[in-house]
């Protein structure tokens, strides 16, 4: 195995080999940094490229841009309010009022450390888990993912913004719009309304775009000069973020964890493990600014997304079951030279697993870098003219939500829902928890369905399998724990003197 490591060491350094790293690197961060444009999109716009290429320049093409699109997310997400992942959504919660604040060095340079170490944590996980990765992976079935997709749902508890009624009522709301059309277990059409595009339903991405990125804009258009609402910003600070992630390294080391064990999941990958993690901090942080701008949600948030890529691996490596749609496109490349995962890729070419693990930890620490250095620039942007920067805005977010399918379905749901987060917006509800229900709703609905095929109807598969009956304690005290914390401020302010 050790020889395997230093086999892909070197082909990673070889030459051409390096410059497709970067390349690929390079074309990730600017299609993370453009909301629509995803790193999915920018590995399948690449793969037909690799034709020609080695197996190892493959996977240095495909790998540079799948560790590189998450952070690229990260900086629209902190500077507007925009995700440009649908995994960064959660780093929107506390990077964007940290950029109101004038404060957005401090998240890019905490976002852009979370993101090298926590993409460091979960390859070291992969190759550690190597030789027990198929027994992990087959542990969970439809039972888990439905309990995980509840769990995840739970979180609406921790994170909803003001009311937790509001919460709750945004969240059922998400999980209505993920029943829009077919359904997973017959041939029905559900609130399609006779139009061919809802067949799919409503897609992610396009209601990302809109939900954040246009309401925002609209939102700054009519309230707001500036992004940095004093008009300034705090100079310097990303060497301050840096910092704060050795601060709350043990924060860090979780979140990590979270990140892998959740992108190890078939189908689950980051979109949830960000809320995940996110949560985490919330109910374990003391002293906690959360959704105010507190720097420990960056952390936590950017740590999970790029240790999940190494989780989302080691299903798709070992039995060929993608846990997010960038490892689906890097199964594509290795099908593409003749090399299947199981026996043929992890005992037969060992060195190639090896290869795109160098690939993605050194894409991670290229992009990452790269948004250090530029981070005292980058945060100029927060103090532009709304009525300069909004319209720019605006333009890429429809060409990306176009960009996202070819498809004007795509670009009325986005100005659909633009306006639909304007209004949450104007009477205070919180958008997080339609995403999160939009991410869950169509990963529980068939699960659940499925549990109960197999159980021949009987609802004791969910309490009879062991990672189920953990999941089931998870949700509980997923639960209870926000009502157990607000009872204790409660307690703690009574005895507190007059």
């Amino acid at each position: 195995m050790l020889s395997a490591l230093f086999q892909g060491i070197s082909n990673v350094f070889s030459w051409p080999t390096i410059l497709f790293l970067l390349a690929g690197s390079a074309l990730g961060q600017i299609f993370g940094i453009l909301p629509g444009l995803t790193g999915s999109v920018a590995m399948a716009l690449l793969i037909s490229f690799t034709f020609g290429m080695t197996p190892e320049q493959a996977m240095a093409l495909l790998g540079g841009a799948m560790g590189a699109a998450t952070f690229g997310g990260s900086i629209t997400a902190i500077l507007f309010n925009t995700p440009g992942t649908p995994n960064n959504t959660a780093t929107c919660l506390d990077g964007y009022p940290l950029s109101q604040q004038g404060k957005a060095g401090l998240a890019l340079g905490a976002g852009a450390t979370a993101s090298a170490l926590g993409a460091l944590v979960g390859l070291i996980v992969l190759m550690a888990i190597i030789p027990v990765m198929r027994q992990v992976v087959l542990a969970f079935g439809p039972p888990e993912f439905f309990l995980l997709a509840i769990f995840g749902l739970t979180l609406i508890a921790a994170i909803s913004e003001g009311s937790f009624l509001n919460g709750l009522i945004a969240g059922a709301f998400g999980l209505l719009i993920s029943t829009i059309g077919l359904s997973p277990v017959a041939i029905d059409k559900r609130f399609t309304f006779g139009t061919l595009y809802l067949w799919d339903g409503i897609k992610l991405i396009p209601a990302l775009i809109g939900l954040f990125a246009i309401a925002e804009m609209i939102n700054l258009l009519v309230n707001a000069k500036t992004i940095s609402r004093s008009g300034t910003l705090i100079k310097g600070g990303v060497l301050e973020g840096v910092k704060s992630v050795f601060k709350n390294f043990f924060l860090f080391l979780r979140c990590s964890a979270i990140g892998t064990f959740i992108g190890a999941v078939p189908g689950v990958g980051g979109s949830v493990s960000n809320f995940v993690a996110y949560t985490h901090a919330v109910q374990t942080e003391k002293n906690g600014n959360f959704g105010k701008g507190d720097v420990r949600g960056v952390i936590a948030s950017e740590s999970s997304n790029d240790a999940k890529d190494g989780g989302a691996l080691i299903p798709a490596l070992s039995l060929g079951i993608p846990g997010c749609p960038t490892a689906a496109m890097i199964l594509g490349g290795l099908l593409i030279h003749g090399i299947f995962p199981g026996k043929d890729l992890m005992v037969d070419n060992l060195p190639l697993v090896f290869t795109l693990i160098v690939t993605l930890a050194l894409s991670n620490i290229f992009t990452s870098t790269v948004g250090l250095l530029l981070g005292n620039q980058l945060i100029r942007i927060t103090t532009m003219p709304t009525t300069v920067l909004a319209p720019i805005i605006l333009v890429l977010t429809t060409v990306g939500a176009f960009a996202y399918q070819k498809s004007m379905g795509d670009v009325l749901v986005a100005i659909g829902f633009g306006l639909l987060g304007y209004l949450m917006i104007k009477i205070d509800f919180s958008r997080i928890p339609v995403v999160i229900a939009l991410v869950l709703g169509p990963i529980a609905e068939p699960a659940f369905h499925t549990s109960l095929d197999i159980s021949r109807g009987s609802y004791t598969i969910f309490f009879t399998r062991p990672f189920s009956l953990i999941l089931i304690v998870l949700i509980i005290l997923g639960i209870g724990f926000p009502f157990i914390q607000t009872h204790r401020k409660r307690k703690a302010k009574i005895k507190q003197p007059p």
